[in-house]
């Protein structure tokens, strides 16, 4: 196929895949010198002129929206116009492949790297919803993995955009975005957040059984699968999943919105809770001792985060060294904190939480925070000196790895928290409204660092945070609550 010369203002240099809903070009913004992702979505025949008019005006409100979600997981939106009959959409253009087209190769993820990819699109979700954008096509296609092994969402309000072209009404024919659909984006009722939590949960699914939970090739199937079976039913499935897995993927498979688990925020922080308690094998692997129970929610985040978990996972937390890595999402915590020190800490606007590569996965897996510029305002006014690396505490478990490039904030509960850097005492956490949230701990040197964080009447709890100058992040944000 002969490529065009140029879309819009946009230079074409290549075809980077092709899809139902159109064709993505690498192009060049001659403008701004920079390379993005132009999406040319296929034009539809025998529409009137107030209809291609109705459809380029909802196009481009969309695409205004869309371009308002500022947050590290989602595909930024810089353009979007009409070139002959066809729409474009100009994109941020991602370093990496579709997680559809890792799974057309069977490369699945482990269960507490599946997990935590779920968990990263949540995020984007979250930043979503917040400003009442619903993406409606929630697949493995539109889930972008960064060579880095980052995690960024595309398409927001493309599928609403173009009035969710799908296969639907094709009897018979083999089905594609369809699968992912939630019980009510079947029945063309009204949409919110839940329904894109359904289609995670599909994609939860298919990442941890390595198949979709509804199976069928043909529409009239599909429909009655997603409105009517239950994909957990067959304990098999269940054993093989494991309790924790299993309970979680239930409440977000709910047929019913208002059962299902109710916000985005709700299933980031559920998903990291469950891959703490795995171990790190492969999909499917041996259940875990815990369980989730579908019982009263334990309030992780006020007014925000909210997961179902069982006192036996919570305990479960501090004794086992796996790490739930978790990326740059805006969301309330319980208050500013800071670390006072013997010594002076650096003063710095506040920064995304930082949690880079995974130190032992066992297939390829989100690994590190997309870029993003570090903060150029920051003044160093001291540096903390830090012990020899002899005195550091000899491989404790861990509960969490978190990766910088130099600095760390931290935000622990309690406030009477004592925090100790390589076996330095560095000041207590102060969780308390009035306390500020600007200050940083800086490492002298790269390596892996042990933070113990002790409380009165609280179990010790061991994180590691790994210095390391080709890490994206300039700070880790470090956020925990110790359990007693």
């Amino acid at each position: 196929m002969t490529l065009p010369a140029a879309v819009g203002r946009y230079t074409v240099l290549g075809e980077l895949g092709r899809g139902a809903m159109g064709v993505v070009f690498r192009a060049l913004d001659p403008a701004l010198d920079r390379q993005v992702a132009v999406k040319v979505i296929a034009s539809r025949g025998g529409e009137t002129a107030a209809a291609k008019a109705e459809l380029e005006a909802r196009f481009l409100r969309e695409a205004r929206v869309a371009a308002r979600i500022s947050h590290p997981n989602v595909v930024t939106v810089f353009d979007a116009g009409r070139e002959g009959d066809s729409l474009y959409l100009v994109m941020e253009l991602v370093s990496g492949e579709s997680l559809g087209g890792r799974l057309v190769r069977s490369e699945f993820p482990s269960a507490p790297e599946a997990l935590e990819m779920a968990a990263r699109v949540a995020d984007a979700l979250a930043a979503a919803h917040a400003l009442g954008v619903v993406h409606r096509d929630i697949k493995p296609g539109n889930v972008m993995v960064t060579r880095s092994g980052g995690i960024k969402v595309a398409d927001f309000g493309v599928a609403k955009a173009v009035g969710e072209e799908t296969n639907l009404t094709r009897t018979g024919t083999v089905v594609g975005s369809p699968t992912y659909m939630a019980p009510e984006q079947v029945r063309g009722e009204t949409l919110d957040g839940r329904s894109d939590l359904f289609s995670l949960g599909v994609v939860l699914y298919e990442l941890l059984m390595h198949r979709r939970p509804f199976p069928a090739e043909t529409v009239t199937t599909l429909i009655y699968q997603i409105l009517h079976e239950d994909p957990l039913a067959d304990p098999a499935v269940s054993t093989a999943l494991g309790e924790n897995v299993a309970a979680f993927l239930r409440w977000c498979l709910e047929k019913t919105p208002e059962k299902r688990i109710p916000d985005a925020a709700s299933f980031a922080a559920g998903a990291r809770t469950v891959a703490a308690s795995l171990g790190s094998g492969d999909p499917v692997t041996t259940a875990p001792t815990a369980a989730i129970s579908a019982g009263p929610m334990r309030t992780w985040r006020p007014a925000r985060v909210v997961v179902p978990v069982t006192l036996a996972v919570l305990g479960a937390l501090a004794a086992l060294g796996i790490m739930a890595a978790r990326h740059g999402v805006r969301r309330p915590v319980p208050a500013p904190v800071a670390v006072p020190s013997p010594s002076p800490l650096t003063a710095a606007t506040p920064v995304h939480r930082a949690a880079g590569p995974r130190a032992a996965a066992s297939r390829p897996a989100p690994s590190s925070r997309p870029t993003r510029p570090p903060d150029s305002t920051a003044a160093v006014v001291a540096m903390v000196p830090e012990p020899p690396a002899a005195s550091v505490p000899t491989a404790p478990r861990v509960v969490e790895i978190f990766y910088c490039q130099r600095a760390a904030e931290f935000k622990v509960a309690p406030e009477d928290t004592l925090v100790t850097v390589d076996g330095v005492p560095i000041g207590r956490a102060d969780n308390s409204d009035h306390a500020r949230a600007d200050k940083k701990y800086l490492f002298s040197q790269p390596g892996r660092h042990y933070v113990k964080l002790t409380a009165p009447g609280y179990r010790t709890t061991w994180i590691a945070v790994v210095v390391d100058p080709k890490v994206t992040e300039e700070t880790a944000e470090i956020e925990t609550r110790l359990l007693q």
